[in-house]
């Protein structure tokens, strides 16, 4: 064979640096030979598809044409996390690679048990060998959002823990991160990498109750400049909202165990500000990984208000209604005695709860109204996935709060003698906004029926839906089951 054919490695081990032993390129008298017995040693130890090819001047894989119609597809799904385009993923068949070809099978809706392999296999090596270049960093981003999609905490947690640590290691919160821009050709998007680290963080900790814990803490310094994430203005003016929308749920989602109700006023303010702009820009725009990254902004932040509208009076509220039953447990005066919470400014705690509950009910509504919109738009589009990555199946379990603290509202208001629940809940209407209330959970229940084909954890979410709704049912006769 000439010196251009010549054969080095096959590609897993040429893209990992690493040795090549024990395989050979397949030839004409392989004919006969399985692709197992002509892998090299690594692949078949790690369970990867063992490669070979000529070395060309380009390094790029040949690839198949089901793997090609598959990455082509890449480039749609990428908008949610667009850290890197297809044309990229396709250079070597490292973790990106592999990683790239999971979410899109996902979305697909193929088999993803080989190639999930194959990233889980190099996502390992990638840590066991502290691999910290930023190609490497966004193959574990993308495998963490597969973790959490698959309900794979502890996967999920292991990756996560390495990436921030690798982060804040290089300086990535930093404007001078310890990174060369001649030899890592992704420096100029670091900024933008370290964000959607910082947002995986907070969004698995929020999403599992804790049960992921917070790698980057809240005394972090991050020095970024945000104004250069992006080149293009607007996908710029999109990760704005993206980076405000993760800060503002971050602090929302804070519990520090005393209440201050002029931080829940100001945060409520500071929300539906931001709320304004990222609307404004999902409107003024058609492309679509701007619609995306605002639409994701939009939901993100209707959620951060209903959060943070619950920790200030229902903590403890639960969707089987066991934990919380609405009544006050103490005094104003004892609970100003133990220190438990500041005063609003009115003096006025009736007012404030009253408050609390029309945001909630607002966010919810403007969740729900997001949901139809998109399941909508959906259905008239060419394709037949849903398009959402998997933290928007979170926002859906959300947007089902509103409806059912409506519900618990109402039977708690049945039993109420007086005070501000009577004012909330008009009896009489009880049954209509009971059905509405129920409309509503039902909806969110369906569309994440639609989204457990794509992504595991929407499984768990609608099943917590129906329990909710299985609950609702038994509440008395008022025609629910309708």
């Amino acid at each position: 064979m000439s010196c251009s054919e010549k054969k080095i490695a096959c590609v897993n081990c040429r893209s990992s640096k690493t040795k090549c032993v024990g395989g050979d390129a397949p030839s004409f008298s392989d004919s006969n030979l399985s692709a197992a017995q002509l892998a090299c040693e690594r692949c078949r130890k790690s369970g990867l598809e063992c490669i070979w090819q000529a070395s060309k001047k380009t390094g790029r894989p040949s690839k198949t044409t089901a793997k090609a119609v598959t990455l082509d597809m890449f480039e749609a799904y990428s908008r949610g996390v667009p850290l890197i385009g297809s044309e990229d993923v396709e250079q070597v068949h490292d973790l990106v690679y592999y990683a790239a070809l999971t979410i899109s099978d996902n979305f697909k809706g193929l088999d993803v048990i080989s190639d999930r392999a194959s990233m889980l296999s190099l996502a390992e090596e990638a840590i066991l060998t502290h691999k910290c270049d930023l190609r490497s960093i966004i193959g574990l981003i993308y495998t963490i959002h597969d973790d959490y999609g698959a309900n794979n905490t502890e996967a999920a947690q292991y990756h996560l823990s390495y990436v921030c640590r690798v982060a804040l290691e290089l300086g990535l919160n930093t404007r001078s991160p310890r990174i060369d821009p001649f030899d890592d050709p992704l420096s100029s998007i670091y900024g933008r990498i370290w964000w959607e680290i910082y947002l995986l963080d907070v969004l698995l900790h929020l999403s599992t109750s804790g049960q992921i814990a917070r790698q980057i803490n809240s005394l972090t310094i991050i020095d970024i400049d945000a104004n250069s994430i992006a080149t293009d203005v607007t996908l710029q003016q999109a990760y704005d909202g993206r980076i405000k929308s993760a800060l503002i749920l971050s602090e929302s989602t804070k519990i520090d165990g005393r209440l201050n109700f002029e931080r829940v006023s100001a945060l409520d303010t500071m929300i539906t500000n931001q709320l304004a702009l990222t609307q404004s820009s999902y409107h003024s725009d058609e492309n679509f990984t701007i619609k995306e990254l605002n639409f994701t902004s939009t939901m993100m932040l209707l959620a951060s208000r209903v959060h943070l509208h619950r920790q200030a009076w229902f903590a403890d509220m639960t969707f089987d209604f066991q934990s919380c039953s609405f009544r006050q447990k103490m005094s104003e005066m004892e609970m100003l005695l133990n220190d438990m919470f500041v005063m609003p400014s009115s003096g006025n705690l009736d007012a404030s709860l009253c408050a609390s509950l029309q945001a909630i009910r607002e966010s919810s509504q403007q969740m729900l109204h997001w949901i139809r919109v998109d399941e909508v738009y959906q259905s008239q589009s060419a394709s037949t996935t849903p398009p959402h990555w998997p933290f928007y199946s979170c926002c859906q379990l959300v947007a089902s709060y509103g409806p059912i603290l409506e519900i618990a509202i109402l039977n708690a208001s049945r039993n109420s003698e007086n005070g501000v629940l009577e004012t909330v809940a008009a009896p009489e209407n009880g049954v209509w906004k009971t059905r509405a209330a129920l409309s509503s959970v039902d909806l969110t229940h369906a569309t994440l029926a639609r989204y457990m084909k794509v992504w595991m954890i929407a499984g768990v979410y609608r099943d917590e839906v129906a329990v909710c709704r299985a609950v609702v049912d038994t509440c008395g006769p008022t025609g629910f089951g309708m």
